[in-house]
This record gives structure tokens, sequence and C-alpha cells, in this order.
């Protein structure tokens, strides 16, 4: 890996340069589905960066805001949601940018084992530094009772679907259409995922069991890997067990909090059960559309766009290297021909 990592640092600028202009080429674009495909992009693009790219102009402190819905449930919609209204979220992208990937094992660890929840309250307290004021999205999500223990006046969001098959389904195919961060070359520039495996483990009991090579991931060319079958995903068993897993949390928090601290929310109810749920303010949001981000087409896109990124891994690494040695070879030159004109004038 010492080797490649000149090569590796190409291919990371090659990959976000391209999905960054891809993201950019559809901003132009006003149609609707061009922005989702955006949104998408830079998705992709923030994990290879290891950082949050959505702005925040807010000003509200604390966290108040607890999202307690797994993936694939509209949480991209409700953070763009949130965001629209001064929140600022943390999610797995901002995890992998501040750094507390070890922090928030072992804090599910030290919880779950231990009964201490000490090392959630200061990674909660750090968060709020740093103006986090929700959080959302699995693995997050996990942890919404510890933090419903510690911000007692903070309110807990639990998006659905419709039926738990329906986000079963949505779930494993957005898992097929991301799995290639586990497979080279992806795995190489975007931090490891394994950690959400110990995390489902350590609080929930769950165990999650990732693809492998060679026995459930291909590897047609020496940099490129595809996954051909999701072992903790696919099959009747085990997405079954992945709906019970949804259905027990949900009964765990609906145990553990009061009617008034929990609302099961579907994005296809829109703003209406969110502003009273939240206290907002401006009631005429009730009247307006509910953002809508990050579908299934726009993600398949970006998949497409990943493999063609990928496959191309050598052709990208020549083209960056090609450039940065006529940058540099320019730059050189044009220092150099500055310096001997300055001496000629001298003499």
């Amino acid at each position: 890996m010492a080797v490649l990592f000149p090569s590796m640092r190409a291919f990371r600028f090659a990959a976000v340069t391209a999905l960054l202009l891809l993201s950019r080429s559809c901003q132009v674009a006003e149609a609707a589905k061009f922005r989702r495909i955006k949104a998408a992009l830079e998705f992709a693009s923030d994990f290879v960066l290891q950082k949050h790219s959505l702005d925040f102009h807010g000003e509200m402190q604390g966290l108040t805001v607890i999202g307690a819905g797994f993936s694939r449930t509209g949480t991209k919609s409700i953070e763009n949601a949130l965001q629209s209204l001064g929140h600022r979220v943390y999610d797995m992208r901002s995890i992998f940018e501040n750094g507390h990937v070890d922090q928030w094992v072992q804090a599910a660890i030290d919880w779950k084992e231990q009964d201490d929840l000490g090392r959630v309250k200061a990674l909660l307290a750090d968060m709020e530094s740093k103006g986090y004021t929700a959080t959302l999205d699995f693995p997050m999500n996990i942890f919404a009772l510890a933090f419903a223990e510690l911000r007692p006046d903070a309110k807990v969001l639990f998006s659905v679907r419709d039926t738990e098959e329906k986000w079963m389904e949505s779930w494993a195919k957005t898992t097929h259409n991301f799995a290639n961060f586990v497979c080279r070359p992806w795995s190489w520039i975007i931090p490891d995922m394994h950690f959400n495996r110990i995390i489902l483990r350590t609080v929930l009991d769950f165990d999650w069991i990732f693809s492998q090579y060679p026995e459930s991931i291909d590897r047609p060319l020496p940099w490129y890997e595809v996954t051909r079958k999701l072992v903790g995903m696919d099959g009747p068993e085990m997405q079954r067990s992945w709906i019970n897993l949804h259905k027990r949390f949900q009964r765990m928090l609906e145990e553990a909090l009061p009617e008034d601290r929990l609302l099961v929310f579907n994005v296809k109810q829109g703003w209406g059960p969110l502003v009273p749920f939240l206290e907002i303010e401006d009631r005429s949001l009730v009247e307006q559309d509910f953002p809508n981000m990050n579908d299934s087409a726009s993600i398949q896109i970006v998949r497409t766009v990943m493999d063609v990124i990928a496959i191309g891994l050598p052709f990208w690494i020549l083209v960056i290297l090609y450039l940065t040695s006529r940058m540099l070879k320019w730059c050189f030159g044009s220092c150099f021909g500055a310096s001997k004109t300055s001496k000629t004038k001298k003499a």
C-alpha cells in the first residue's frame, strides 16, 4: 500500500473531481431530477473526502432533534428539511469528518457492557460545541435512546416507509449500489465501514455479515472489485431478520419514550406532522412541498459513474500525473526564465 500511496492520492483527486464536476453540471439544470442526482453525487464524494458538504447557516445550539430512523426512510430528505430550518446534522459523514469512528465504537461498548454513558456524553458535548443540533441516519440512530436520556428536552424522530417490507426492498437495493464502498479501489480511499457492524452488534445484538473477497466479491481487474452477493442482506431469511430488527427497535423507542417526545414519521406526510412536533413557528410550511432527495434512480446513476471511474483507475492516475508533471515543468520553466531575464538585465 505504501507503493500505491502517491497513486491513490492521484485517484482520490481524480475521483472527487469527476464526481463534483458532474454534480455542478446537474446544478445548472433546474429539473428536480437533476437536483436529486446532484445531491446523490455530493453524498458519494463526501465519503471520499471524509467531510459533510451541506452548508450550515443556523444559529441553534444544543441537540434538539434525534433521528432514530434507519437509512432509506427518507433521512436525506429530512436532513434537507432540517437544514432549511437552521439545523446542523450529524451523520456517518460527520463521524469521518470529525475522526470519531473509534470513539463511537468504544462509546457503544461502554454503554451496553458497562452501563456507562460517559463516552456518549463526551462525544455529544463535542458535537454540540461544533454546532450540531440534530442526528440522523445509520449508525447514529442506534444511539437514539442514549441521546434521549442525556438530552431530555430533545425530540425523537423515527422515520419509516409505508411498510417494513418496502423499507427492506429499498435498503437492500441501496446497499447493493453502495457496496462498492467496501470494494477496490474505493476501499483504498474510503474509511473502513466495518465499525458499523460493531456498533450494531453491540447495541442491538444484530450481526451484520459483510461480503468478503473471494467468497462473495469478484475481482475482474486487479484494481476493481464488484460485489456478487450481499451475504448479510440477500435472501428471504436475512431480509426477515432486518425487518424484525426494524420492528424491535421501533418497539424499544415506543416503550421508552412518551408520545410527546416521539414522532413516527413518513416523509409522504410532508411538513404537517413536523411543524407542531418540532414547535416550528412558521406554520406556512405545512402548505409547502417537503424535500425529496436521494431517490433510487439517482443513486443508481451515481453507482454507474463510480464504476466507470473505478474501472478507468490506471487512466485517471496517468492523466493526473501527466497534468501534474506539465504544471511543475511550467512552474520551473517560468521561475528559471524569470531568473535568467533578471540576471541578463543586471549584466
